[in-house]
């Protein structure tokens, strides 16, 4: 396994599902604000003509910007009155047009709301502020935000399957992207980066079922233990046992939904327990529930394997 930050990221976004639930062009005629409630999925706005604020912050034409969390306000000038987001529009299609608003001057974006899951959702999304700016000079970003553009103008045949996989690409460039940048000393963005602790890290989320010792990770880390276990509570917020036990109950959760045809036993071996019994009480220390319970509530009936 090669060593070094990188590989966090990459062991991280291998336990992470994109979806998208729905993308499109809108319109809005200045003036014209709008409150977002808080949500659990990411958005993502494109800007293509016009202006643009969000949370106060001016947006340029051709920048991109990623909500997610607590809600948050966009509108074409810091005081225009602002009113709830309205209701996207039924049916099945993921892409959709929309109109708000009278005025000439028209705001357009290229908007889309994704699903973010797996086990790796809550790490990635803890290491992301609630909003990332990112401006359209990102020579990096250009051609896939082009090619994304043009599927959504021309409305090509299969439009809806390139678009919706080009925006999921978008999404991870713009988590890699923001987790390069420089993290505060003490965040949990600055363990991701962390030349020692990030070896250790990587080596947690690339074989969690692995007997890990908080010994062997500072080994990992090329650290003492008497030194690596407090820098891994200060950038962590936890410690490494800690961490790998919640590590590991992400994983079993998102492996009792995606593979229901798995006992519980195979669950816990999968995820580095021998004993079911332990696997149990250790799930339900984390989640508040037994795996069986978890997955019942959680999974259509018809899809739990008997």
């Amino acid at each position: 396994m090669r060593d070094g930050p990188g590989d966090v990221l990459a062991a991280l976004l291998r336990q992470v599902r994109i979806g998208v639930a729905r993308f499109g062009r809108v319109e809005l005629g200045a003036p014209w604000g709008v409150r977002l409630a808080g949500r659990d999925t990411v958005g993502l706005h494109l800007v293509l003509d016009g202006e643009l604020w969000v949370d106060d912050v001016p947006i340029g034409v051709g920048d991109l910007v990623a909500l997610h969390g607590a809600g948050h306000t966009l509108r074409n000038h810091p005081d225009a009155d602002l009113v709830d987001e309205p209701a996207w529009p039924g049916g099945d299609d993921l892409t959709v047009y929309r109109r708000h608003g009278s005025g000439p001057d028209l705001t357009v974006l290229l908007c889309a709301e994704l699903t973010v899951t797996g086990a790796a959702r809550s790490l990635l999304l803890r290491a992301l502020p609630p909003m990332v700016h990112l401006p359209s000079r990102l020579p990096h970003f250009a051609a896939l935000l082009d090619a994304l553009r043009d599927e959504i103008r021309e409305r090509r045949p299969a439009t809806e399957v390139v678009a919706a996989r080009l925006v999921e690409l978008v999404l991870l460039q713009v988590i890699r992207a923001e987790l390069a940048k420089p993290a505060e000393s003490g965040s949990w963005r600055a363990a991701l980066v962390d030349e020692r602790i990030g070896r250790a890290l990587a080596a947690v989320y690339a074989e969690p079922a692995r007997s890990w010792t908080v010994a062997g990770l500072a080994k990992v880390a090329g650290m003492s233990r008497a030194a690596f276990a407090p820098r891994f509570r200060e950038l962590v917020g936890e410690g490494p046992g800690a961490h790998l036990t919640r590590w590991r109950m992400d994983l079993a959760a998102a492996l009792l939904l995606e593979r229901p045809e798995w006992s519980v036993a195979q669950v816990a071996a999968q995820v580095g327990y021998g004993s079911e019994f332990a696997f149990s009480t250790a799930f339900r220390r984390v989640t508040g529930l037994p795996p069986g319970r978890y997955r019942n509530t959680r999974l259509p009936e018809d899809a739990v394997r008997m």
